[in-house]
């Protein structure tokens, strides 16, 4: 009787103690601005599945990690059972532990209990002896101490099974089994295995589309984020979620160029002022100095992070916030003003954008002769480089006999203002080109600008705009597939993949079909593929001259060099002007060559004399003759 009584108040003060310290974490949950989205039910679904109950992100990036966690995770929940029952059982409530169903589920735990132990064992050593940068120069003593106990659970679960059932070693071995649950129970909340908890939450609740950053309702007098208590439900969630595990870091290229910005120390300065009661705080002030203004917006951190978290929206809301308050960087200013005056990034006027259309001879969209509508976006429209791509491009095209067009007018899409958090800028912005698209007819998009991409297939969804949006390297791949491969000797190229088309449109298979079907030998850099490397130019950074510590352009272009290939392929406009800047700066790289993707794959159909034979079957004139001009 005194035993079953000592187990009630240590299962009780547990629980009590356990409630009053999720209590307040929920209290601040409850308090926060907004609400939780669950849109794209099939989608959250889905990547529960992958994420959560298959631990397939973890797996993915880092395996052998992946797989010992996913051991102790299982183990976790396939033990929930074996606690409940011996839980009933110590307070007297019902006794189920002499039945069969709970002896045969014993001897279940038996495989789980073994991959439990052989995954922290790995943990426990990777954490104290190997300790990756990401996890901090410092031993985890409560990762230590946590991985001590996981340790025990499953000795004591293995000496009751084998050893010591029964008599006096038996209950002790069971008391010191109950003591550590409840004692671990009552050092979750203040932990980062907090995540066990919430981690489902967080990751079922995460934004379908990543990158998603809502739309500020100006009639709302939504200005964005300022202060702690302005962060919505999903951000607070977020911060008692952190795990600490460092992939954000590992990922960031501002981390990994020596910069301040550090997307887990970000997560964790916005847990502690929350949970210190800094609701007023300023966010300027909760973070390091400028590091607001560091981030990319590739979106490297949260699309590493295995628990869910999205840095950029807070990022971006905390960057609304300061240029609703005329504090932005001087940088951005000339931006902002070439946008509103000429309508695009560097102000140049629109008969620029005219001499090139009519140059290139492309006809303006009509609906009524045009599958596509071609869309330009800033460079092209204004940057002559480029342009040489968009060229390229439509006599891919025309040689694939198919029917395009461009707008008489265009705007910035706005991406550069929103990622900076220029949100009445961006709205403007918007507004006004999907009323022209809408007006034109337009039902598919093909543009080479990731980031148009972005905005004109994501972001302007939540403006009614519907049409189907592509990159030209997904459309060119896919009408020229039943081409069989050039006849040319292999050229060695690498290709920068933009972190607005691998990692934001997951599209990372179509520009390398098409290198390896025109003769191009590929040779993969360091980040390659869905989880590529920035260039630097995202988040408005394209503008930004003094970059703190090593050049983001910089880092990328030696990890592309390093690939022996002499031949960069890329595929966004940024990227290519932030790459060549970088190769500029380069000694003894003059071997080099640097080229987008349409303009490399033109330039190898014209060698092979595919686009003669093709213009010349589609006018009707003689091979070798011109038929466009």
């Amino acid at each position: 009787m005194l035993e079953m009584l000592a187990f009630w108040v240590v299962v009780l003060a547990s629980l009590a103690l356990f409630a009053v310290q999720m209590s307040t974490r929920w209290r601040l949950v409850l308090a926060a601005p907004g609400s939780f989205s669950l849109d794209a039910l099939p989608r959250r679904v889905e990547r529960f599945l992958v994420d959560v109950v298959f631990q397939g992100k973890v797996i993915a990036r880092k395996p052998w990690v992946g797989i010992a966690h996913l051991f102790v995770f299982w183990g976790f929940v396939a033990f929930g059972g074996y606690t409940l029952v011996e839980t009933l059982h110590g307070l007297g409530v019902v006794d189920l532990t002499g039945t069969i169903g709970f002896r045969v589920y014993m001897w279940l735990l038996v495989p789980f209990c073994a991959a439990v132990l052989g995954g922290i064992v790995l943990l426990a050593v990777r954490r104290g002896i190997v300790r990756p940068r990401a996890l901090g120069t410092t031993v985890s003593g409560e990762s230590i101490l946590i991985a001590g106990f996981i340790a025990v659970l499953m000795v004591t679960f293995l000496l009751d099974m084998f050893v010591l059932a029964g008599g006096i070693g038996g209950r002790v071995n069971w008391w010191v089994h109950m003591l550590v649950i409840y004692t671990f129970l009552v050092l979750i909340p203040n932990s980062k295995h907090l995540h066990l908890l919430l981690s489902p939450a967080t990751v079922f609740l995460k934004a379908p589309v990543l990158g998603t950053v809502p739309n500020l309702d100006f009639e709302k007098e939504e200005v964005g984020f300022e202060a702690v208590k302005d962060l919505p439900k999903k951000a607070v969630l977020d911060a008692f979620t952190c795990v600490e595990c460092g992939r954000c870091m590992e990922n960031c290229p501002a981390t990994a160029t020596g910069k301040l910005l550090n997307p887990k120390a970000l997560i964790l300065q916005t847990e502690a002022a929350l949970l210190a009661g800094a609701s007023d705080a300023k966010l300027v002030d909760v973070y390091d100095p400028g590091v607001l203004w560091q981030c990319t917006t590739c979106g490297a951190c949260e699309d590493a992070c295995p628990v869910g978290i999205e840095h950029t929206p807070v990022i971006i809301g905390a960057r609304r916030g300061l240029v609703s308050n005329g504090e932005a960087p001087e940088y951005l200013a000339p931006v902002y003003n070439n946008l509103e005056r000429r309508g695009n990034l560097w102000g140049q006027t629109s008969d620029v954008r005219q001499k090139f259309v009519a140059s290139a001879q492309l006809e303006t969209f009509d609906p009524a002769r045009h599958e596509y509508l071609l869309w330009l976006g800033c460079a092209g429209g204004t940057e002559p480089d480029f342009q040489k791509s968009l060229r390229s491009l439509a006599e891919i095209l025309r040689a694939q006999g198919k029917t395009f067009g461009v707008l008489s007018k265009e705007r910035c899409t706005g991406d550069v203002a929103k990622r900076t958090g220029n949100e009445y800028q961006f709205q403007e912005l918007a507004a006004a080109n999907v009323g022209d698209l809408q007006d034109a007819g337009v039902k598919k998009v093909v543009t080479s600008c990731p980031h148009c991409l972005k905005t004109l297939g994501h972001d302007y969804r939540q403006f009614g705009f519907e049409g189907k949006v592509m990159h030209s390297s997904v459309l060119v791949e896919e009408i020229t597939r039943h081409e069989q491969p050039l006849r040319l000797e292999e050229e060695a190229v690498t290709f920068h993949d933009p972190c607005y088309l691998g990692r934001y449109a997951g599209e990372h298979m179509a520009p390398r079909a098409l290198l390896e079907r025109y003769g191009g030998d590929v040779a993969e850099p360091e980040r390659t593929k869905d989880n590529p490397f920035c260039c630097g130019a995202g988040g408005g950074l394209l503008f930004e001259e003094h970059e703190v510590g090593t050049r983001i352009s910089q880092a990328r272009f030696e990890q592309l060099q390093a690939t022996g290939a002499n031949t960069i392929v890329m595929g966004c406009p940024f990227c290519s002007i932030m790459l060549k800047g970088a190769k500029a700066s380069t000694p003894d790289t003059d071997a080099i060559q640097m080229v987008d993707l349409m303009t490399w794959t033109e330039g190898r159909l014209r060698k092979a004399g595919r686009l003669a034979q093709a213009d010349a079957a589609a006018s009707g004139a003689a091979p070798g003759e011109s038929a466009h001009g």
